[in-house]
């Protein structure tokens, strides 16, 4: 009986060994194989990530300057209107000083056709008409 006893012990002992030294020497190379792969993976993804963000970075100037541009545009085009606007406003004032003088003169002469024919419509009619003409 203690014989049998001292041969279980033994045999579980050497079993407990063996596992314990496969452990340590065997299976940690397949542990550092696998940490191996799982490194150059997290790089591979590394690198493809660099790569997404630097194309992101690329997207958004892209747009900024998109932006800056249509900005830039409108500005143009509002100073262009403005200008146009300006000039516009010159020509109409330009019309109006010259209709006032215009008429200033054709009542000047009004005056003095009434004075000799007694007709008010002579002078006043034809000068309205070449001043609608011209604009």
């Amino acid at each position: 009986m203690f014989l049998q006893r001292l041969v279980k012990v033994i045999a579980i002992s050497i079993l407990i060994l063996t596992l314990t030294a496969c452990s340590l020497f065997g299976g940690g190379a397949k542990k550092k194989e696998e940490a191996k792969k799982e490194a150059e993976s997290k790089d591979k993804e590394s690198v493809i990530d660099q790569e997404l963000k630097k194309q992101y970075q690329m997207y958004n100037e892209v747009l900024k300057y998109q932006q800056e541009q249509e900005v830039k545009l409108f500005k143009e085009s509002e100073e262009r209107y403005k200008k146009l606007k300006e000039e516009n406003d010159k020509e109409t004032k330009a019309d109006e000083e010259k209709k006032d003088t215009q008429d200033s003169k054709g009542s000047k002469s009004k005056e003095g056709s009434k004075d000799s024919s007694g007709s008010e419509d002579s002078g006043g009619s034809s000068e309205g008409k070449s001043d609608d003409s011209s604009e």
